[in-house]
């Protein structure tokens, strides 16, 4: 009996020639469809497709070994219904070649295939996580003990603000925290003086600064999140017995929070946000109000107010103007420490190749190294990326949501996105994305959530797999609701039990 797909599903399998985001809620049958989507490929009566023409990354060893196993058994099922077919029988032979792969390994074989673009020995090996970390601390402890003997003055009075006691751990943590995460970016050195540049910013171009346009947004959010709340404890006072005598207050609550809501720069907010005035509730009795509706819009009422709380106090603990000084006076600081971190990566790089070992973020940054070169500021596809776009039809991504940004740089670079000739699949669940300790940029997902379209008919789509097919109707609207009050917007997931 064949699977009866839903509309939603066919269009996963079916459409082709674009980038494609599937947003797969749990239970959504996500690999089933993918699958189906590759087999559909490799079946096409008018361009079939050798499964060696595709790349397929996921996120683990197991989950790239799971659907190298599903594929396989899929082929092996159509050709018990056509065991004549020489293509289906191609395929068998070729899923043992196929690039279906993690990052890292997939970066590996781009490594050893141009080991000369980087000048590296082929010898290579990769280090164990053990001797990797006795490598670090041997690098760390020989450049602070150089710093200490050279003593400048930026220098100490770093150590002085970052060490404890007789101990340069805390200090020692702070180099090697910011130089993982910024081995998480395409160009790390070039993103991390663009870190000091921000530090040096003018009171009147305060607002224009990239990080305190982030900042204004995440404000924003916060804002929005205290009004959801205050629409929520105004819809319990339109009820029959709900307590209506704090309703003129909410509803001027709510005036207040649209207001601020509407500023566009850091200084409006700041000047919204501190005149701010909540409006007593009603102090008169009802005794048709039912206590515990009234109890719960003090609540909400409250969790509102502490938002915009934490927000002066967070953000708005002082004025524009000594913001800005304060991030002038710690740019020094901000300096320091990446020259450190700078000087660390040169030092622990040589340290590893008079080893002849890499790590895995030398296995992304290698190729991203040999897959792209920069031109007029920008990075774009090399001469070998050229050649893998030739190699692949489709690049395809499972587990989009733990993606990072220089992961995203490297597939790109393999894709022909850069020739007009839209081709990346993609597919994952922001709700599952579980690894920001290793990296993952979940907000790489969500751009793509809210700027695809949904129509076909551009170069881009979004899909969206919300029917869960596996949990109760019960347990999805629990966590449907919590989401929906954590970031304040429906991510996908039927609320109907299947």
């Amino acid at each position: 009996m064949s699977v009866q797909w839903t509309e939603d599903q066919k269009k996963v399998i079916e459409l082709r020639n674009r980038n494609i985001l599937v947003s797969a809620a749990a239970g959504s049958g996500k690999t089933a469809v993918l699958v189906e989507r590759i087999i559909q490929r490799l079946l096409d009566e008018r361009d079939p497709l050798d499964v060696d023409r595709l790349l397929i990354v996921t996120f683990t060893e197991a989950a790239a070994a799971e659907m190298k196993e599903r594929i396989r058994d899929a082929i092996e099922n159509a050709l018990e219904d056509t065991p004549e077919n020489v293509h289906l029988q191609r395929q068998a032979t070729l899923i043992h070649s196929a690039r279906i792969t993690t990052i890292h390994s997939f970066c590996l074989s781009v490594i050893r295939e141009h080991f000369h673009a980087i000048d590296l020995d082929p010898g290579f090996r990769i280090a164990e996580e053990g001797e990797l970390k006795l490598l670090r601390q041997d690098v760390l402890e020989e450049m602070l003990e150089s710093c200490y003997d050279e003593g400048t003055e930026a220098f100490l009075e770093f150590a002085e603000k970052f060490s404890t006691g007789r101990s340069d751990r805390q200090l020692e943590e702070v180099i090697l925290q910011l130089y993982e995460y910024a081995g998480s970016y395409p160009q790390p050195e070039k993103w991390l003086n663009a870190c000091v540049d921000n530090y040096q910013v003018e009171n009147e171009h305060f607002s224009d600064a990239g990080f305190v346009q982030i900042l204004i947004e995440s404000i924003r959010q916060n804002l929005q999140g205290a009004r959801i709340l205050l629409n929520e404890a105004l819809h319990i006072c339109e009820e029959s017995d709900g307590p209506y005598l704090y309703a003129e207050a909410l509803e001027a609550d709510l005036m207040m929070i649209e207001t601020m809501e509407k500023a566009e720069t850091f200084e409006a907010f700041y000047g919204k946000i501190n005149q701010i005035a909540w409006k007593r509730l009603s102090a008169k009795k009802d005794e048709t109000i039912d206590p515990e509706k009234k109890e719960a819009v003090k609540m909400l009422r409250e969790k509102a107010k502490k938002m915009v709380k934490d927000l002066q106090e967070t953000c708005f603990y002082e004025t524009p103007e000594e913001l800005a000084e304060d991030l002038r006076n710690t740019g020094s600081t901000m300096e320091e420490l990446v020259f450190l971190v700078t000087t660390f990566a040169r030092l622990f790089a040589e340290k590893k190749r008079s080893r002849n070992v890499i790590d895995f973020q030398d296995m992304e940054q290698f190729a991203l190294q040999i897959l792209t070169e920069e031109k007029d500021g920008s990075l774009v596809p090399s001469a070998v990326a050229r050649e893998y776009q030739e190699q692949f039809e489709e690049v395809m991504i499972d587990e989009y949501q733990d993606s990072n940004l220089i992961q995203e740089a490297i597939l790109t670079s393999v894709s022909t996105v850069s020739r007009g000739s839209y081709n990346v699949f993609m597919v994952g669940d922001v709700k599952q994305s579980i690894y920001r300790f290793r990296l993952a940029r979940p907000d790489l997902f969500m751009e793509k959530f809210k700027t695809y379209p949904q129509e076909a008919g551009g170069d881009c789509l979004r899909i969206d797999l919300h029917r869960n097919f596996r949990s109760r109707a019960e347990v999805l609207e629990g966590v449907n609701y919590l989401f929906y009050q954590i970031m304040g917007e429906d991510l996908g997931g039927d609320r109907k039990s299947t």
